[in-house]
């Protein structure tokens, strides 16, 4: 939903960018400050996105790898390739005066196109990579003509690379041009011409040296293009929202917001919630929206570290990583139970737990994968170590954890409203305990026949009788 980016550059680093916490607050204020700028001028984000899309070919895919990697070393006998281009050359000049030349001249044709198939070979995958680098010249010339009476620090960077530009797109020409658009007569006479001159391994070697030389250069503009496209790539998120909120993040275990929401919902409610100093128990029917409270959690948290927005009226989100136990499943080619799936992961919570930095662990329905009794003692004792010194978001069905955990955790629920025999979820959340039982209710307003639900609700109160029964 996020990616609107024109280019790969763009992709390459709203990714990076969703995938890191930024700690640096002028950071992610900058992010923000550059998405108004591209939410309040529709016709500067167009006129953008129009030179960005000609980042979006199969030669801009491979550039950060290109231009993050060192370029190839001219090998030590490039001087003998230099050689073979102008001898050639030499011959058929000298052919009018001494016509013996041509067969010295046929001789180092030959040899040229041995060089070709050989030499040449190796060095042609690295033509598409200089044709990505041309045409993020040509990009990078029209951002840095935009209007930018909001001093945009990545187009600030282009202009200051203007000159490199100038100097890349003069020897790099020959190279990047589209050879196999061209007609047969100009492709023919362009081999031509590398047969006689070996011209594209020529200049190859000349540009391995400026290329080196202005590499830095190179990442700078790459970054700067990908950093106004992945801008106008949130703002345009934004933009199709029902509201959006800039964070305020805090350095403690707390959570505020009032409106959040979930950003696949097509019609979504918003909740509002608060947690300060302490972690969260979440119970309530199945439906309710338990678990996607969880994910809409988790997203805003992310989103207010990584792009600094939040999906919600107000919001103050703490600096924590995320951390969750949400969708779990067999592992069939590993051969490993859903219990032990879960048990895995939580494990590895459990560890991150032990280290320094805050996390927001959220889990869905503890240990459901195994008996009621184990699975009540065991959650109880890991919710208590994980949610102590971190922020943990837990929701259940075990209505004996509401007391077990009272000490560190605050309860919420989930409920539905039962109206005229029928059932329907508001998906609001509601501070406090769940106060009853309903799922044996809402079994008998789904259909079910009435001698299933009789028996349920006897097995039920003989079970709640049965003070300290052990019951799987």
């Amino acid at each position: 939903m996020v990616d609107r980016t024109s280019s790969f550059p763009g992709r390459q680093i709203l990714y990076h960018q969703m995938r890191t916490y930024e700690s640096d607050g002028a950071v992610l204020a900058e992010r923000t400050r550059q998405h108004g700028v591209f939410r309040s001028d529709p016709e500067l984000r167009e006129e953008a996105q129009l030179h960005l899309s000609h980042l979006d070919g199969p030669d801009a895919a491979w550039l950060s790898s290109l231009l993050l990697n060192n370029f190839p070393e001219k090998p030590k006998w490039a001087w003998l390739l230099h050689l073979g281009g102008a001898m050639p050359l030499a011959c058929f000049l000298g052919m009018a005066l001494w016509p013996i030349l041509l067969i010295p001249g046929a001789i180092l044709a030959l040899l040229n196109l041995v060089i070709i198939e050989t030499y040449g070979r190796k060095i042609t995958p690295f033509f598409e990579g200089f044709s990505g680098i041309s045409r993020l010249l040509w990009v990078a010339d029209g951002l840095s003509a935009l209007p930018d009476s909001h001093t945009m620090p990545p187009i600030k960077d282009l202009r200051e690379t203007a000159p490199v530009r100038l100097q890349l797109r003069r020897r790099l020409g020959w190279l990047a041009m589209d050879r196999e658009n061209m007609g047969d007569i100009a492709q023919a006479v362009i081999g031509y011409i590398n047969l006689a001159l070996l011209l594209d391994i020529q200049v190859y070697l000349g540009s391995l040296t400026l290329l080196r030389r202005h590499q830095t250069a190179l990442v700078k503009m790459l970054e700067a293009v990908g950093t106004i496209d992945a801008a106008i790539s949130v703002a345009s998120f934004a933009d199709g929202l029902p509201v959006v909120a800039t964070p305020s993040l805090v350095d403690e275990r707390r959570i505020e917001a009032a409106g959040l929401y979930h950003p696949r919902l097509v019609a979504p409610v918003g909740n509002t919630i608060r947690s300060d100093g302490r972690s969260i128990l979440i119970t309530g029917s199945n439906m309710a929206g338990k678990t996607t409270f969880l994910r809409t959690v988790g997203i805003n948290v992310i989103l207010a570290q990584t792009l600094h927005l939040c999906l919600a009226e107000k919001a103050a989100m703490p600096r924590a990583i995320v951390r969750s136990s949400i969708h779990r499943e067999d592992q069939l080619v590993r051969g490993e139970s859903y219990y032990a799936v879960e048990v895995g992961r939580i494990l590895n919570m459990i560890h991150d737990a032990n280290g320094g930095s805050l996390h927001l662990f959220l889990l869905d329905e503890v240990f459901r994968g195994t008996n009621t009794l184990e699975r009540i003692s065991a959650a109880t004792a890991v919710l208590q170590h994980l949610g102590r010194a971190h922020l943990a978001i837990v929701t259940t069905h075990d209505l004996e954890l509401q007391d077990l955990l009272a000490a560190d955790y605050d309860m919420h629920h989930f409920s539905e409203q039962i109206v005229d025999g029928g059932y329907s979820f508001n998906y609001c959340i509601q501070p406090g305990p769940t106060k009853g039982r309903n799922a044996i209710r809402l079994l008998e307003l789904s259909g079910y026949p009435e001698n299933i639900t009789r028996n349920a609700r006897q097995m039920a109160d003989q079970l709640t009788s049965q003070t300290g029964s052990k019951f799987t």
